[in-house]
């Protein structure tokens, strides 16, 4: 879902100030963009998903005839659609489809997310019109002449929670502390876990609002004692998903977030200011991620891997108990992210499309 969030900031910038302008959004069969995108209004339309490996496999040969028919389709929605403009925010399945947009000359945009530079974004880069970066440091990594540091789109709808809404819809407590805990658009089953394992001693000094992801929750400890098991019920609010409007008022709600490392859900933390604890997905580009917003806010890193309830539980109590090093996490987190840059994608295509319009 990473990429998914960016593109969404940037059409509900468009969509308001351009009105009568189409947009299409093209996913993958079995991705799980179609509801998120399907509830925006937007259309849709679903091609072929291949994977793009850097190390040796058999599943390489399939995936070069696959590529070539993902080419072939994205080719027809050319011909159909005539798009002016595509964006990318990375993700395999826009490497065909930005390949026929050039072969048909169309203005195309990359926009790099992540800490770490995919292998989609590298290959796109070279046949790109613009490539755009959410931080500084990746400027370096495309071609200079069409590279623009933008900073990482974050939704309208995000930025205006309400903490009086989120305390009425989860009936919390306006006087304990919150933690929003969000494992990432589809959840995260291990995270999960660990979280249910530590409910016991966490919610003796807190509240919860936690987003499990579809198919992702799990089982809380029962009988944890006759206190315990009616904290439990009274101060854990579990959802399988928050929705714009709700994550908006959680957001607002929280004192600190527990948060995997994409970039989207770290672009709209560091906007609104938020204190969190990061914990990335084990080797893979979160952890990067983690890493930089460790660096540039002090936001600390846990490692999900061990899967250790005890120091879990102990360094939410110790960020709870310490709410200057919360205030000032949150003040250093404001300053990563550009609150801007929505705005400043808008007007980067608004001006495309008046240049195009001047040339037609």
């Amino acid at each position: 879902m990473g990429p998914v969030m960016p593109l969404i900031a940037i059409y509900q910038e468009l969509k308001k100030n351009r009105p009568d302008w189409e947009f299409l959004w093209v996913g993958t069969k079995d991705g799980p963009e179609e509801r998120l995108v399907g509830s925006y209004g937007l259309n849709f339309k679903k091609i072929l998903a291949v994977k793009l490996r850097r190390y040796m496999s058999w599943k390489n040969v399939a995936d070069f005839f696959i590529f070539w028919a993902a080419f072939a389709q994205s080719v027809q929605l050319m011909k159909l659609w005539q798009p002016d403009i595509l964006i990318t925010a990375g993700g395999y399945i826009s490497v065909p489809l930005h390949l026929a947009a050039w072969f048909f000359k169309k203005v195309t945009i990359v926009h790099q997310q992540d800490v770490r530079v995919g292998l989609a974004n590298r290959l796109m880069s070279f046949f790109a019109t613009y490539v755009t970066t959410s931080l500084e440091i990746n400027v370096k990594d495309f071609p200079k002449n069409k590279t623009i540091r933008m900073g990482n789109p974050v939704r309208a709808g995000v930025l205006r929670g309400s903490r009086e809404a989120a305390i009425a819809h989860f009936s919390l407590d306006p006087d304990l502390p919150t933690i929003l805990i969000l494992g990432g658009g589809t959840g995260a089953l291990s995270l999960n876990k660990l979280v249910a394992r530590s409910l016991g001693e966490v919610i003796d000094r807190c509240q919860v609002i936690h987003m499990t992801g579809p198919g992702k929750a799990v089982a809380v400890p029962k009988f944890l004692g006759n206190t315990r098991d009616r904290l439990l019920a009274e101060r854990y609010h579990p959802m399988v998903f928050l929705d714009e409007d709700l994550l908006a008022h959680a957001l607002a709600a929280a004192d600190l977030v527990v948060c995997r490392a994409g970039f989207s859900t770290l672009s709209e933390l560091s906007v609104l200011g938020k204190a969190i604890l990061i914990v990335p997905i084990a080797n893979s580009h979160q952890e990067d991620n983690a890493i930089y917003f460790n660096h540039r806010a002090e936001a600390p890193i846990f490692n999900e891997g061990s899967q250790n309830k005890d120091e879990f539980v102990r360094e939410i109590k110790r960020l709870l108990g310490d709410l200057g090093e919360l205030k000032v996490m949150g003040h250093n987190m404001s300053k990563i992210i550009p609150k801007d840059a929505r705005e400043k994608y808008a007007f980067l295509i608004d001006e495309i499309a008046a240049k195009l319009s001047s040339q037609s």
